[in-house]
């Protein structure tokens, strides 16, 4: 997979309302590596994941450079067709409209076509690697799944979409040990895949399972730290305030 780069100069975004949460905010990042997105509560971490998505509910300033093209007007869609992926907080459910299906279409939009048969191989084998049952790949998507399912069927489907930037919004929160370990395993392999991966986050616990080579810290919608996997550590001992 070719590098990509994504790098944001200078954003700040408002609500409609014009109430200002990101502040001249300046960050950059590549495929092949793993970011940390680190902040107390209000900082503004999950509402620069769904700036770099699109997202219409926010108006910004600054610019976001996806590979030297500017993406500030791009539609969700499209970005999503570049190579930008997001995995939602809380991932709404689509009756109807099962996993496979989804991921199959979504596949169609940004890969060469491949038989059913050859996309189904790929899709059973990354579910096993997850653990999720198969039986859960035909049910309509996120329709009545645990907390920790949801979880797992997001990063499912970066596994399979392989996208060159994948952005996770606490897709620790509410898991135990054990899903940890595997969510973890799937980050990683998607690293070694050649894929970014961005991962916005409260907390040290699954960093403890991923190697992260760059931390960035945001407080009050700007960011007020940048370091590597030790800064998360300093943060789990002496907090954000101890920063």
């Amino acid at each position: 997979m070719k590098t990509s780069h994504l790098t944001i100069s200078h954003l700040s975004a408002k609500t409609k309302e014009g109430k200002e949460i990101l502040h001249d905010i300046s960050l950059s990042f590549s495929s092949s590596k793993v970011y940390a997105i680190m902040g107390p509560n209000g900082s503004g971490k999950s509402t620069l994941a769904h700036v770099l998505l699109g997202n219409p509910e926010y108006t910004i300033q600054g610019s976001i450079l996806f590979n030297l093209t500017n993406i500030e007007k791009v539609v969700t869609e499209e970005r999503a067709r570049l190579g930008l992926f997001l995995s939602y907080q809380s991932p709404v459910a689509i009756p109807g409209v099962s996993v496979v299906h989804l991921l199959r279409t979504a596949y169609q939009k940004t890969h060469q076509l491949m038989k059913i048969e050859q996309f189904m191989s790929i899709l059973k084998q990354h579910a096993k690697t997850l653990h999720i049952e198969s039986i859960l790949l035909n049910r309509s998507i996120h329709d009545g799944f645990s907390g920790g399912e949801k979880k797992k069927i997001e990063l499912l489907q970066a596994l399979v979409l392989k996208p060159k930037l994948a952005i996770f919004d606490e897709i620790d929160t509410g898991l135990d040990v054990d899903a940890l370990k595997v969510v973890a395993q799937g980050i990683n392999m998607l690293k070694e895949f050649g894929t970014g991966v961005i991962m916005i986050t409260h907390y040290k616990r699954l960093l403890s399972y991923i190697p992260v080579d760059v931390v960035y810290v945001l407080s009050k919608g700007k960011l007020v730290k940048t370091g590597n996997h030790q800064l998360a550590s300093i943060i789990e001992r002496k907090g954000y305030a101890g920063l």
